[in-house]
């Protein structure tokens, strides 16, 4: 390639004017020998979108499945559980309840849960002392 040509109609420096990658790299962030990029789960299709609200006056536990992370509503307060990737069940959630807690599987074995502003929440969510004793 001489400087200035691009290589291709695109001004990719590759030469592929479909958006795959020619022959310098893969054809995605995170393929094999992409070792500067981190893995990232918003690549995933979404499966599904699910509004948990706590109607109590109480505390209650949500515990996201199948990796039992709890987050903890206050009352009147609401979570978006997502499922991300291929639930092959028919049906990216399912939903048992107790009195003081919810646990939601993402079938897809792939879930987040985030405020109702759309911010991802971290496992331990708003958790009350003492409520796992080790």
């Amino acid at each position: 390639m001489r400087d200035g040509d691009s290589g291709g109609t695109d001004g990719r420096p590759d030469g592929r004017a479909d958006g795959r990658a020619g022959s310098h790299g893969p054809d995605r962030p995170g393929a094999p020998g992409d070792e500067a990029a981190a893995w990232d789960f918003s690549a995933l299709e979404v499966s599904g979108r699910m509004p948990v609200t706590n109607c109590g006056d109480k505390l209650t536990e949500l515990t996201l499945e199948p990796l039992g992370e709890d987050y903890w509503l206050k009352p009147g307060e609401t979570f978006i559980v997502t499922s991300y990737g291929d639930h092959g069940l028919g049906h990216p959630f399912e939903v048992q309840y107790w009195p003081d807690s919810i646990s939601v599987w993402c079938t897809s074995w792939f879930g987040t849960v985030s405020d109702d502003d759309g911010n991802q929440l971290s496992c331990g969510h708003q958790r009350p002392d003492g409520a796992y004793p080790i």
